[in-house]
């Protein structure tokens, strides 16, 4: 009697291997035992316009394309692969346009079900330092603001996981750091990217060296990976896909080291301090008005008297892509125009009333 055989195909193979694994692990978490299975996670890059916030994502994914202007919340993903195994790791990657114009959808990809997979990362242009305070503090303050609120609600439902998230960013920085009484890590992994290095490298050496402190100052004080990029340096883009790929996939990222300001900055999180970057340079004068603020008032008060801030309401309509010919639509603008035009006319109806009602207050 003849017996026939049956052969495996390799996808019926993985898939006996896919259940051994799940029986042997019976459902233990990512971060336990069970590392054979694919992680989704993810990242937001924000930052000033016209950055090079895409350009640092081609680079990332090993696309020869040239990079276009990101309208709003542009997404799109990457994948890694785990080990010698055959799963891959999803790596979500949203980019936030419009500068600091559109800091309120932040909270599209920072949400409950995703924070404690998530990490941020903010780019500066060097070769704009009137624009680096005021896009650092509004994208800083605006993405700390939608994580706090996250995990005050986390905290309500599950008080553990909001530990637990805290405990994770002073480990990423250092539990025992010479300045952990006077500092805040971020909640979830964050790098500063502050790209343009090849023009920033010929400005006069001490206002590169007033850049780099103050962004050093800052980058420490949130427990920031900081880094200098160029897409025509071939290095700098290596180690900026490095640290890319670091903090979306939470993999080891590099412990150099470079704080000489004539040369690329390069500080992993937790590598710097405050005796290291010294004290802001300002005057005893200035410094007499200024009593009583914090260290971080001292460096925005210094950092502007060498690179005065740009008018804020110029900015944020410079960001505004409503005020873009390219998107221009010509029955959408004529509606917007006399919808302008109305409430124009209405603030000067309500001026015009609220003067008459003064002038016959005083008559009375």
């Amino acid at each position: 009697m003849s017996t026939e055989r049956k052969e495996k195909s390799l996808w019926d193979i993985a898939v006996n291997k896919r259940q051994e694994i799940e029986i042997k692990n019976n459902g233990e978490s990512i971060e336990g035992k069970n590392n054979h299975f694919s992680e989704e996670l993810s990242i937001l890059i924000l930052g000033s316009k016209g950055s090079g916030k895409s350009t640092i994502v081609l680079r990332f994914l090993d696309k020869d394309e040239n990079p276009k202007p990101t309208v709003a919340l542009d997404y799109t993903f990457g994948r890694r692969a785990k080990s010698h195994n055959m799963q891959r790791d999803i790596g979500h990657i949203w980019e936030l346009g419009g500068g600091t114009f559109l800091s309120n959808l932040i909270e599209v990809p920072l949400k409950e079900e995703t924070i404690c997979t998530s990490s941020v990362l903010i780019v500066v242009d060097l070769s704009k330092p009137n624009e680096l305070w005021l896009t650092l503090e509004v994208l800083l303050k605006s993405t700390r603001s939608a994580i706090d609120k996250l995990l005050s609600e986390i905290k309500n439902k599950n008080p553990s996981l909001a530990n637990e998230i805290q405990e994770k960013a002073w480990k990423r920085f250092g539990d025992n750091h010479v300045d952990k009484s006077f500092l805040d890590p971020f909640p979830i992994p964050l790098g500063i990217v502050g790209t343009k290095y090849d023009i920033f490298q010929d400005f006069d050496p001490e206002k590169r060296k007033m850049i780099s402190r103050t962004l050093r100052f800052i980058a420490h004080s949130n427990g920031a990976h900081l880094q200098y990029f160029s897409s025509k340096a071939e290095g700098l883009i290596t180690r900026t896909r490095a640290l890319f790929g670091g903090l979306l996939f939470r993999t080891q990222t590099s412990k150099a080291i470079s704080i000489d300001h004539n040369k690329p900055i390069i500080v992993p999180a937790g590598q710097d301090n405050f005796a290291q970057i010294g004290p802001p340079p300002i005057t005893n004068e200035e410094l007499s008005k200024l009593t009583g603020k914090r260290p971080y008032d001292l460096w925005k008060a210094a950092f502007a008297t060498v690179f005065p801030e740009e008018n804020y309401k110029d900015k944020l309509k410079n960001d505004d892509i409503t005020h873009n010919a390219q998107y221009a639509e010509l029955a959408v603008d004529a509606v917007r125009a006399q919808k302008d035009e109305d409430m124009e006319r209405l603030k000067r109806q309500e001026e015009k009333k609220n003067k008459t009602f003064l002038r016959g207050g005083k008559r009375a």
